[in-house]
Parts: structure tokens; C-alpha cells; sequence
């Protein structure tokens, strides 16, 4: 486990961002879930979703919550979240996610383009989480 601020910097960046968007995703899905009839598939298939996107969240805030306590063990040199730089790694991926985000905030709830827009979403996600936990596969738990 590094101690060097940039990658501490770097860690709390990354899961700062996921935790957003996630935050996000979960709001929207709900709002969405919110105008679909019970009875209808899509109603299971958003509520799983959610679980999902509410998994993930909880991943991210541990990850986070764990490099805070690193970042706050007596250390003065470390950035705040906002002032890190974002890493190229991960920025075109956080990019592409907000896109999305930005177009679902417009679609109607239970449409075909926010049924489209949610499994771009996800697969965004996973994206990010995949490249996150590659890059971060030794931190702590």
C-alpha cells in the first residue's frame, strides 16, 4: 500500500467520482422505477438494477472511507479530492458515464431510449469498476 500523496490523492479521486455517479444512477433509477406499473417487467428488472447500483456504492464508500483514514493519519500534504488531478485511466470512462447520466436526466420513464440509456449505463459502470479494481487490486480492503 503506497503512502505517496498523489496515489492517496489518486484513490480518494477515483472513488469519489464512482460514488457520484452512483449516487446518481441509483436516484435516477429509482425516479424511473417510480413511473412504471409494478406488474411490469421492467419494474423487477429496474429494482435489481438498483440493488445492484446501491452494491457497488457501498463498495465504493468502503474503498474511500479506508484511504481517508490513510490520507488523515497525520498527514498534512494530501490534496482535497477536488484540486487532485483526474487520472487519464479513468477520466474517458467518467466522461462518458456523465453523458449518459446527462441523457437520461431527459428520457421518459419506461421508454426504449431509457431502457437503452440504463444498460449503457451499467455496462459504464462495470467498465469503471473493472479498470478501478485492476488498478487498485492491492489496496486496502
Amino acid at each position: 500500500m503506497s503512502t505517496d500523496a498523489s496515489d492517496i490523492e489518486e484513490h480518494l479521486r477515483e472513488a469519489s467520482d464512482a460514488i457520484l455517479l452512483l449516487q446518481s444512477e441509483v436516484g435516477q433509477l429509482e425516479r424511473h422505477k417510480r413511473e412504471i406499473p409494478p406488474g411490469e417487467p421492467r419494474f423487477d428488472e429496474i429494482a435489481r438494477s438498483i440493488r445492484v447500483a446501491a452494491q457497488a456504492l457501498a463498495e465504493f464508500t468502503e474503498y474511500e472511507e479506508a484511504w481517508a483514514r490513510i490520507a488523515t493519519d497525520g498527514r498534512t500534504d494530501i490534496e482535497t479530492i477536488s484540486q487532485s488531478e483526474k487520472t487519464p485511466a479513468t477520466n474517458e470512462i467518467l466522461e462518458r458515464w456523465r453523458a449518459i447520466e446527462r441523457q437520461l436526466d431527459r428520457a421518459e420513464p419506461g421508454s426504449p431510449e431509457a431502457v437503452r440509456l440504463f444498460a449503457e449505463f451499467e455496462r459504464t459502470r462495470d467498465e469503471y469498476m473493472a479498470v478501478f479494481r485492476e488498478r487498485h487490486a492491492s489496496d486496502p480492503e
